[in-house]
């Protein structure tokens, strides 16, 4: 009994730890992959890319010009279309590193002034003012290059954008 009485208080003893170590990962991990998601968020702005920004558009039936592109062969698209395509995404991404940079620049200056422990109200809401019209303002770059694109297509290039991106039932973004 003694001997038994030992061995699950030795049980205990071990599962406990081994419990806590199984545990704590998750919700470390979560946090993780939270953090590498915003920075995955951060790098894209900096590089004018979408990041879901004109998914909205994309799966009604308004492809956007980076995927246009990855597909132009697919689509059987001829040389004019693929330089109206072009040209469209330049102008969508020189404007988007352009005002990307801003909202990451008041991201900077917010995330600044919490660390220095400066809470004044006003200099928050300013900021978080500027930074929510500059992300619908990026948002809205790329989604009217999706509106753009959407017209240099033939309604059969569109349908084979279409059915090529969301057959699987699964967005490959």
């Amino acid at each position: 009994m003694k001997q038994m009485l030992v061995g699950v208080v030795s049980s205990l003893l071990l599962a406990v730890p081994l419990y806590t170590a199984l545990a704590a990962p998750p919700a470390q991990a979560g946090q993780a992959a939270h953090h590498a998601c915003l920075e995955e968020e951060r790098q894209a702005i900096e590089r004018g890319q979408g990041f879901g920004m004109g998914l909205v558009a994309d799966r009604n039936g308004f492809p956007g010009p980076r995927h246009i592109l990855d597909m132009k062969d697919e689509l059987k698209m001829s040389a004019s279309q693929v330089r109206g395509v072009e040209q469209l995404f330049d102008k969508m991404h020189s404007r988007a590193v352009e005002l990307g940079n801003e909202l990451l620049a008041r991201e900077a200056e917010l995330d600044r002034l919490f660390a220095q422990g400066v809470s004044e109200e006003a200099a928050v809401r300013r900021l978080l003012t500027e930074s929510a019209l500059l992300r619908a303002e990026l948002r809205w770059v790329h989604i009217n290059a999706h509106l753009e694109a959407r017209e240099l297509l033939s309604p059969e290039q569109r349908h084979a954008y279409h059915a090529a991106r969301y057959a699987s039932g699964e967005h490959q973004h």
